[in-house]
C-alpha cells in the first residue's frame, strides 16, 4: 500500500518475485493505480529493451533475405516496392512509430503519384510481408500497420489470352527453332524461365516426361515437377535434339550458344509479323490452361500440369504429378499439331 512521506507526497511500493520498485506520486490514488498496474511481464520487458529498428533497416534486411531465397524477379519487385514507399515515408523513422494512419496516408499518396491503385496495393502487399517477417526476426509490434490499411481502388484487367488461331499465326511466321520453343510452351504450359533453364538431361524421351524446375517458393532452392510429353512434342523435340546433340541446354542463342535469360522483343516482333494483338510467353501458359479446361479436364489435373499446387518436398511434389496421365494431355494437344512441313524444316533460329 502507498504511504505518505514527510513532504506530503505518496510513495508507491511493489514487490514481484523478490524485486522491489518504488515511485513517488503527488496523490494517494495515483500511487495506488501505479501499484495495481505493475506486473512481472512489464518489468521483464523494461529490463530487456528492444533494439531500435528503423524502417530502412527492416527494408534492407528483408531484401537481403529475399535475394537469397526467392527469384530475381521477386527480389526486383520487392525492391521497387520499397523505393516507392520511401517517397512518402521517411527511411529513418523508427519502425515502431509507423502507425496504420501513416501507412494509409503513404499508400493513398502513392496511388495518386503513380496514378494506379494496383501499384499502390502491390507496395502494400510487400510492405506488409516485410513487417510480418520483421515481427519474427526484429521483434516488431504485433499490429502490422500496412496490413491494417485498406486497399486502394483498382482497375483490374484480366490477362489477355490470345485466341488459339492467333497463336498459330505467330507460330507460322516464327523461325524453326522458335517454333519448337513456342510448341514446348504450349504443350507443357510452362513458364518461360522453366524452358530457358531446361536441360536435355531433363527431357525423358523414354517415359515421355519433362522435368521442369522453378524458384517460386521461399526455401531458397529449385522446386522440380514432372509434366507429361505429348506425342507431337515428343516427335518435334526428338528431331530437334539431333541438331542440338552437342548442347547441354535445350534452347540456346544460335549466334552465341549462350543460354537465354530474357527475350523481351521476340514476341512483339512475331505478333507484328503475324498481324495479331501482342501477347507474351506467359500468355501462352494461360492459353494452355484455357484449352485444357475447354476440353473438359478437371481442375486438379490442370493444377498438376501447371504446377500451381505447392508441396513441402521435391520428392512429394514430383510424386503428386505422377498421377497425371500423358493420355489426358495428349487428348487435348494431340489434335493441335503444327503443320508437318513447317516443323520438319529445321534451321538456325534467331
Amino acid at each position: 500500500m502507498p504511504y505518505q512521506m514527510e513532504n506530503g507526497k505518496w510513495r508507491a511500493k511493489r514487490m514481484i518475485n523478490g524485486k522491489v520498485k518504488t515511485k513517488v506520486f503527488p496523490t494517494k490514488s495515483d500511487a495506488k493505480k501505479w501499484e495495481a498496474a505493475q506486473a512481472a511481464h512489464i518489468w521483464e520487458r523494461e529490463s530487456c529493451p528492444t533494439r531500435m529498428v528503423y524502417l530502412l533497416d527492416l527494408a534492407n534486411a528483408y531484401l537481403d533475405m529475399t535475394k537469397e531465397r526467392f527469384s530475381q524477379k521477386t527480389y526486383r519487385e520487392k525492391r521497387w516496392a520499397f523505393k516507392q514507399l520511401f517517397k512518402f515515408i521517411a527511411q529513418d523513422i523508427e519502425a515502431v512509430n509507423v502507425t496504420p494512419a501513416i501507412a494509409q496516408a503513404a499508400l493513398r499518396n502513392l496511388s495518386l503519384d503513380l496514378k494506379s491503385g494496383n501499384a499502390a496495393n502491390r507496395v502494400r502487399k510487400h510492405s506488409s510481408a516485410a513487417w510480418f517477417w520483421g515481427k519474427k526476426y526484429f521483434g516488431l509490434p504485433l499490429i502490422n500497420p500496412f496490413h491494417e490499411t485498406y486497399k486502394m481502388p483498382e482497375d483490374r484487367h484480366p490477362r489477355y489470352v490470345p485466341p488459339e488461331e492467333d497463336f498459330w499465326k505467330v507460330y507460322s511466321v516464327a523461325c524453326p527453332d522458335d517454333q519448337v520453343f513456342l510448341l514446348t510452351l504450349l504443350h507443357t504450359g510452362a513458364r518461360k524461365g522453366e524452358i530457358f533453364r531446361l536441360k536435355w538431361e531433363d527431357v525423358d524421351f523414354s517415359n515421355r516426361a519433362i522435368l521442369l524446375g522453378t524458384k517460386k517458393t521461399g526455401h531458397g532452392g529449385m522446386e522440380y515437377a514432372l509434366v507429361p510429353m505429348t506425342d507431337e512434342l515428343h516427335a518435334v523435340l526428338s528431331e530437334y535434339r539431333m541438331r542440338r546433340r552437342y548442347s547441354e541446354t535445350v534452347f540456346t542463342n544460335p549466334k552465341t550458344g549462350a543460354e537465354y535469360r530474357q527475350r523481351p522483343a521476340v514476341m512483339r516482333e512475331l505478333c507484328r509479323k503475324a498481324e495479331v494483338r501482342h501477347f507474351g510467353f506467359h500468355s501462352i501458359r494461360h492459353l494452355a490452361a484455357t484449352l485444357l479446361a475447354h476440353e473438359g479436364l478437371d481442375i486438379p489435373t490442370i493444377k498438376d500440369i501447371l504446377r500451381h499446387k505447392s508441396a513441402t518436398t521435391t520428392a512429394l511434389y514430383i510424386h503428386s504429378l505422377l498421377g497425371v496421365q500423358p493420355q489426358k494431355v495428349n487428348r487435348v494437344f494431340g489434335k493441335r499439331c503444327a503443320p508437318k512441313a513447317t516443323v520438319l524444316k529445321m534451321g538456325n533460329g534467331t
